[in-house]
């Protein structure tokens, strides 16, 4: 081992550049714990899509508007307290309301229940109507996907 008086410059130069990597990589694995657990209460990331919004939704609503989003979250961690999670016939799900292709749909499914859940959530001036339906299909009915259909119709009071 040497002395600090024996490193010269050099050997203090790399002495405090360990000590900088050092904690940096403390810093770092500090970092990352704070953001998982930020990430961890944060709410889930929706993809909106308007091609799955036209689908499933009326085209003029009366009051409102609506939205269609899918996440990889499973139902189960969306569904707030007080909703009822139930399986139902897939046209049951998604109602009458949008001019999707029923057969299509029914095929889709193949005899298969969709699980949902329905509910609704208020925000001040906002009101949210929900529905959760797992698995969803894709935009052009070929392909069901894992995860949760979020359909939201929104009002402004």
């Amino acid at each position: 081992m040497y002395s600090s008086a024996r490193m010269g410059v050099n050997g203090r130069t790399r002495r405090a550049a360990l000590l900088v990597v050092l904690g940096a990589m403390a810093f770092v694995g500090f970092a990352r714990q704070d953001a998982r657990a930020r990430t961890q209460n944060d709410p889930p990331v929706l993809d909106c899509d308007p091609v799955l919004t036209a689908l499933f939704t009326p085209a003029r609503p009366q009051l409102g508007r609506y939205e269609v989003c899918t996440t990889r979250e499973p139902l189960t961690a969306l569904v707030r307290p007080g909703w009822r999670i139930e399986t139902v016939p897939p046209l049951d799900a998604f109602g009458p309301a949008g001019p999707y292709d029923r057969g299509a749909l029914s095929r889709l499914y193949g005899g298969r229940r969709a699980t949902i859940a329905r509910g609704w959530t208020g925000y001040g001036e906002r009101f949210e109507s929900i529905t959760l339906i797992s698995p969803h299909p894709d935009a052009t009915l070929t392909r069901l996907m894992p995860g949760t259909l979020v359909i939201r119709h929104v009002i402004i009071r």
